[in-house]
């Protein structure tokens, strides 16, 4: 094996693991910039980079590797290409497209860790990667409802652009709104208060706590039948 092979297998193997730290990075990284004229391409690059490895963590599986790929495409165009200060109808596609391609990886990534059977610290990378993009995927849902219904959320007891978020800062508030929902916090800084909002609101925190029940259940299902199998067969 060849140390391109090498390399090759040892990115595949923690693929779950850089996906994670990159996620980390989108979220983390851009606020200290904030006000920086070359923080928007940076984002995007950034983001690109998510989009790009989410894609080889589906290269296991030649079907959904094709599709993703078709649906990547798109995706990557509409996150360069959208200026939601000039071209509303771009600002849509992009967050249409981001959301059907998380969508998809995130089928992936649930059948990857439903149907594992041995954890490792990889299929616990998975689950945490998971959760992540369910939660950059509804800051997508959330951010093409503000644009829609206009003043579909408050922020600090502000509409976005009372309170002085622009069109192209929004997704990022939302996407730590969409955090803060998952999770079930709740601090109060950020409120939807349309109808429509509200309603996608309760169904992530739903599935913040759906995923709880069954997806970390079921990894510490699988770990526990492990453990008794090795027991029986050291002292079957």
């Amino acid at each position: 094996m060849t140390i391109v092979d090498t390399g090759k297998t040892a990115f595949f193997r923690h693929r779950f693991a850089i996906l994670f730290v990159l996620l980390l990075c989108v979220m983390l990284i851009p606020p200290y910039f904030q006000d920086a004229v070359w923080i928007g391409k940076f984002w995007r690059g950034l983001f690109t980079c998510v989009l790009l490895w989410a894609l080889y963590t589906v290269a296991g599986s030649r079907r959904v590797l094709i599709l993703a790929l078709l649906v990547l495409i798109p995706t990557i165009g509409s996150t360069w290409l959208a200026d939601a200060e000039h071209e509303r109808y771009l600002a849509y596609l992009d967050n249409i497209t981001n959301i059907i391609y998380f969508s998809l990886i995130c089928a992936f990534m649930g059948q990857y860790i439903l149907t594992t059977r041995k954890v490792t610290l990889e299929v616990i990378f998975a689950a945490m990667c998971l959760y992540m993009m369910v939660a950059v995927l509804w800051a997508a849902i959330y951010t093409n409802l503000e644009l829609y219904y206009g003043n579909a959320f408050t922020f600090n007891g502000e509409f976005a652009e009372e309170a002085g978020i622009t069109k192209d800062d929004l997704y990022g508030h939302l996407i730590y709104f969409s955090f803060v929902t998952i999770s079930t916090l709740g601090y109060g800084d950020t409120l939807p208060i349309h109808r429509v909002a509200q309603n996608w609101s309760g169904v992530e925190a739903m599935i913040g706590q759906f995923y709880i029940a069954i997806i970390i259940a079921r990894l510490v299902s699988v770990y526990t039948v492990e453990k008794e199998e090795e027991y029986l067969e050291k002292n079957g």
